[in-house]
């Protein structure tokens, strides 16, 4: 009898135990979930032999009312796929899984942040470090980064940590040794999943118990970005990592070339292999903003889509990948690396892309850069009768021009250099045709005014950023007839 009452008992619970065990093991998948993408934050770090943190900027961040802090994330990282029997479609609209196995790694973060929550406007950028060089490139300067947000740097890549193979390696923990020898990264087809824990370890929903790198602060959006190699990371991060998490608000890839990084040429430790140009996939559910150079417009072709309610591309003519001061570049009616800088475009585009995402409110919609294959057979850009782009956005240095600019040229570095295009092109216009343009220096100032007040209203352009641009042009009218 005691057995029968025992089978009848475990007869008539096995719905209650089944759902109760089906509940059990719902919870362990979600305390592994929890385990291994949440990861352990430890810091401020204060140690090392250089006096700081590498990516630390180069101003004064007390007298804007910002701190910087550094933080190491201890985790475990997966690997993303495409899901059998599906590519990288040219589309962009990706079906992929995350790997069930993972593999542990420490990294880093820099964190600069309003001082003050009353000052933060309740967004964080995290800007997907670029490793192109051999070490970390991207930090903040006297720009939008500091006007309220907080800017953090994410060592996503194992080249920023551990460097190119090689003596030559200048990684971050060749750098500072003492300082980031523990640093331990699995290789980059994990920088997937470390950037988005980053994400997690510095967004809404993050613990502010114990160590919170935020310093208390209200997070309330995040919105990454990443430049140039980083911009194609992103680029393959919302095509096939996105929709998975959901944990970025909105997206910044600039200076991009369009190009998406293959999951398996990382999965087999290539340090490079480009993948095809594709498109932002037209599902996506945040903002996602592109700001370019001219030097990506012709390479970029392939992935143009229409602008629409989650999508922008700007394209500044004129400008390059890379800009150096114009005291620096050539004069005389020499050639020169590029003195145009895309820059105030897309210090404009981080002001739309919160506002965006916070307030619902549209960036304008902005002209592409003109394109013609009338010489040679493909699509190249348009030129003027002054060697300049036509179309794009034309901020005033291009509207009253005072040199030919081309976004692709031979400078910066020396003809090894493979950078060296990036650099773009800058030729200042001789003597007589700046007299025959603009006779004395007020009216070239007058028109050069009048174009910032365009930029401004074309919203193309910050209020903000406009006493520098004049304090340079006017600087540089002095070289020009009193008039």
């Amino acid at each position: 009898m005691k057995d029968t009452k025992q089978t009848a008992i475990t007869s008539s619970d096995t719905p209650t135990k089944l759902i109760l065990f089906a509940v059990w093991l719902a919870l362990c998948a979600a305390i592994d979930i929890v385990a291994t993408e949440t990861p352990i934050v430890s810091g401020p770090v204060t140690d090392g032999t250089k006096g700081g943190p590498f990516s630390a900027p180069q101003i004064d961040l007390a007298i804007r009312g910002y701190v910087m802090e550094e933080f190491f994330l201890d985790g475990d990282a997966s690997a993303y796929k495409f899901v059998d029997g599906t590519s990288s479609t040219p589309d962009g609209r990706w079906t992929t899984e995350r790997e069930k196995e993972s593999t542990a790694y420490r990294t880093r973060i820099l964190v600069i942040r309003p001082r003050q929550g009353s000052d933060f406007n309740g967004t964080a950028i995290l800007h997907w470090q670029n490793v192109t060089a051999g070490y970390e490139l991207g930090s903040v300067g006297n720009d939008e980064y500091l006007r309220g947000y907080a800017w953090v740097g994410v060592s996503a890549q194992s080249v920023g940590v551990n460097g190119f193979p090689g003596p030559e390696a200048a990684g971050l923990r060749q750098w500072d040794p003492e300082r980031y020898e523990s640093l331990d990264h699995p290789g980059d087809a994990y920088s997937y999943d470390i950037f988005t824990q980053a994400g997690r370890a510095v967004g809404p929903s993050r613990t502010k118990t114990g160590i919170d790198p935020m310093g208390g602060l209200d997070v309330t959006h995040l919105i990454a970005a990443g430049a140039s190699q980083s911009a194609g990371r992103l680029r393959t991060y919302i095509n096939g990592v996105h929709l998975l998490e959901n944990v970025f608000d909105g997206f910044i890839p600039y200076i991009d070339f369009s190009s998406t990084i293959p999951f398996e040429a990382d999965k087999g430790g290539s340090r490079r292999g480009m993948g095809q140009r594709t498109p932002i996939r037209t599902d996506i559910n945040v903002p996602v903003f592109v700001v370019n150079s001219e030097t990506e417009a012709e390479a970029y072709l392939p992935a143009r889509q229409p602008d629409s309610k989650t999508f922008r591309l700007w394209e500044v003519a004129g400008t390059s990948h890379v800009s150096v001061p114009r005291s620096m570049a050539a004069s005389g009616g020499a050639e020169g690396p590029n003195w145009m800088s895309y820059q105030p475009a897309y210090q404009a585009a981080i002001r739309h892309s919160r506002n965006w995402i916070v307030s619902d409110v549209e960036p304008p919609r902005m002209p592409r850069i003109a394109m013609t294959n009338a010489q040679t057979g493909r699509k190249t850009i348009e030129r003027d009768t002054n060697g300049n782009a036509v179309g794009g956005i034309r901020l005033p240095d291009l509207a009253v021009p005072t040199a030919r600019h081309r976004g692709t040229g031979r400078f910066g570095g020396g003809g090894n250099n493979r950078f060296a295009f990036l650099y773009g092109l800058s030729q200042d216009f001789d003597a007589e045709k700046l007299a025959k343009l603009y006779p004395n220096r007020r009216v070239f100032l007058d028109k050069y005014e009048r174009e910032v007040d365009r930029c401004v209203k074309e919203a193309v352009l910050l209020a903000d950023d406009v006493p520098a641009m004049l304090s340079r042009v006017t600087q540089w009218a002095q070289t020009l007839p009193a008039g």
